[in-house]
């Protein structure tokens, strides 16, 4: 009985030993803001070994090497000559061809034409002792068709003078004032003469364009106006075009009327009975 006894008492005691270890594998303790654990990367002994392990595959078959290292040349010059294509000689044939029909722009000659008549010489006289200043004379400018120059005659009533040309090319919308240059040894006691010259000017330079002017005489005893009679002095500007000696003429033909009787050689022709078929009828000419 107390054998028993004890072993009871023994597994009471075992019982009460595994209930304290079961106790004690339920507890866990974690302490706060404990680090997590992470894996361990590649040291940069390992990065270097791998990558020197990669440049040694890609470099055992392939290798770069420039050309200064084996003693070359690290620049190569080419030259290349040009030379024209199908389509371009196409081009310049096909340019050529239209430059051979192509009708040439045909230059026009210009031509000034004044639109009054200069007074004659005693006319002259008389209008300048009357107004004091006249238009003597208008005339084209040699090598220069679009200009035209002019002689004004004053009367000599002073000493200090000045003649000024106010003209215009848009019926005088604008105009300009052109000072008059006094020409040397031209005074003949009673009257003096002054030049000028006027030119057309872009846009004003089509067939018909006009330039009208008139004449401003300055002296110290006041100033004087000529303006023909007002109608103002007027230049028209006349374009004509002249054939152009490249095109070809026409060229008129006359037939020629054959002698109503021809004496001819006998041996250089051959008789109609000397062809097969002589009993044919001849041909006739009605």
């Amino acid at each position: 009985m107390e054998g028993r006894a004890c072993t009871d008492a023994n597994e009471e005691n075992g019982d009460e030993e595994d209930d304290e270890d079961d106790d004690t594998e339920d507890v866990r303790l974690i302490p706060r803001c404990s680090p997590v654990p992470r894996k361990r990367g590649s040291s940069i002994f390992d990065e270097t070994a791998e990558y020197m392990r990669i440049h040694q595959a890609l470099s055992a078959g392939k290798r770069v090497s420039f050309a200064d290292t084996t003693g070359g040349d690290l620049v190569d010059v080419r030259e290349f000559a040009a030379f024209d294509s199908d389509e371009e000689d196409s081009a310049k044939w096909e340019e050529e061809e239209e430059a051979k029909y192509r009708k040439a722009e045909r230059e026009p000659t210009y031509r000034v034409n004044p639109e009054f008549h200069a007074p004659g010489s005693g006319a002259l006289l008389q209008a300048v002792r009357s107004h004091k200043v006249e238009v003597e004379q208008i005339s084209p400018v040699e090598d220069e068709p679009l200009a035209f120059s002019g002689v004004i005659r004053v009367l000599n009533i002073s000493f200090h003078k000045a003649v000024y040309i106010r003209s215009t090319m848009d019926s005088w919308a604008t105009y300009f004032d052109h000072p008059a240059e006094y020409v040397l040894g031209s005074n003949d006691g009673d009257t003096d003469r002054f030049s000028f010259k006027l030119s057309f000017a872009p846009p004003y330079t089509t067939h018909g364009s006009r330039i009208e002017f008139v004449v401003r005489y300055e002296t110290s005893d006041g100033d004087y106006w000529a303006n023909n009679s007002s109608m103002n002095y007027a230049v028209t500007l006349l374009l004509s075009y002249e054939d152009d000696p490249g095109q070809p003429r026409q060229v008129s033909f006359s037939v020629l009327a054959f002698p109503l009787a021809l004496k001819l050689n006998s041996d250089l022709f051959y008789h109609w009975s000397d062809f097969k078929g002589a009993d044919e009828p001849r041909p006739t000419c009605n």
